[in-house]
């Protein structure tokens, strides 16, 4: 069994990533830290998890008895981090948030989305952060085209999608970083992103509009998503989606069309801003390092039934 353990446990990502852990069949959870939680059972602040787990919060997380840590919210300090990859070095440490460091590369963080960085994760990387749900659905729709060298100028992005996902949204950081992830493939990658958002009705999903400047025929741009082929969460369609087709998974559905102007790409793409970009991204990139099938624990199927 892989021994987990998770910081900043209270936070709503963290509470979706212990519904996925407490079900997963290879995992023991060891411990949930959060000092303002202490003592409190897991099943009272997070739902779902009556009798599935028995485990209460704790102030402190005992790190040597883990083989996986979970970084949620704010709660473990960059020094604290640094610390845990000098004296843990076997550590396997994920992290939901952003960390603050000047240099993750440096300090061996695996920027963690699997479509880009697979191999990285399966080849033993030992710390990795998780994408910003918004950038892991950009990244998902423009690898391939980066890939082939075909990015050229500026990527408008639209995203419809819930209030409190908007609101937990750092939009200029998300920019920046799907320009840096885009570059580090396409060096010659001289565009810039921007987006626009606007307010859903979806309960945790979100729908995305990417334009670019494209040449290729309607076929060739499908054609280049064929590197997805032995991929197991990312899918590409001709037809609409909705976010019927991925509430309560880990799927990633790109839509590709040509644009309404000459030489112009169309992409929309639907993911679960709870789980891809969040906890179920956290928990493939785990199986990835761990050795297990991708798909592990996450064998989860659309739960919205309306096509909307």
């Amino acid at each position: 069994m892989i021994r987990v353990a998770i910081t900043g446990a209270g936070t709503p990502d963290s509470g979706e990533l212990i519904r996925l852990l407490a079900m997963h069949p290879d995992v023991e959870i060891t411990a949930a830290r959060c000092e303002a939680l202490q003592g409190k059972s897991l099943a009272a602040i997070h739902h779902g998890l009556i009798g599935e787990t028995s485990l209460t919060f704790t102030s402190s997380a005992d790190f040597p008895k883990c083989d996986v840590l979970f970084v949620g919210g704010d709660d473990l300090p960059a020094a604290e981090l640094m610390r845990l990859r000098t004296d843990r070095p076997e550590l396997k440490i994920i992290m939901l948030n952003d960390p603050e460091l000047p240099d993750p590369e440096r300090f061996g963080i695996v920027y963690g989305l699997p479509e880009i960085n697979r191999k990285l994760l399966v080849r033993g990387a030992t710390a990795a952060v998780v994408p910003r749900p918004f950038a892991s659905m950009a990244l998902v729709a423009l690898f391939p085209f980066a890939k082939h060298l075909l990015l050229g100028g500026k990527i408008e992005i639209s995203v419809a999608a819930p209030a409190a996902i908007l609101d937990a949204t750092d939009i200029a950081k998300t920019e920046r970083e799907i320009e840096k992830a885009l570059l580090s493939v396409q060096s010659s990658f001289t565009g810039n992103v921007s987006i626009s958002t606007h307010v859903s009705e979806a309960r945790r999903s979100a729908l995305m509009d990417i334009s670019f400047g494209c040449p290729l025929s309607l076929q060739q741009m499908i054609d280049l998503y064929e590197i997805y082929d032995d991929h197991r969460f990312s899918f590409v369609t001709t037809s609409s989606v909705g976010v019927s087709e991925v509430a309560g998974t880990n799927k990633c559905v790109v839509r590709v069309s040509r644009g309404d102007k000459p030489g112009e790409c169309s992409i929309g793409v639907a993911a679960d801003c709870r789980l891809r970009g969040g906890a179920g991204e956290a928990v493939h990139i785990m199986n990835l390092m761990c050795g297990l099938h991708e798909k592990t624990g996450l064998n989860l199927k659309a739960i919205d039934f309306e096509p909307v």
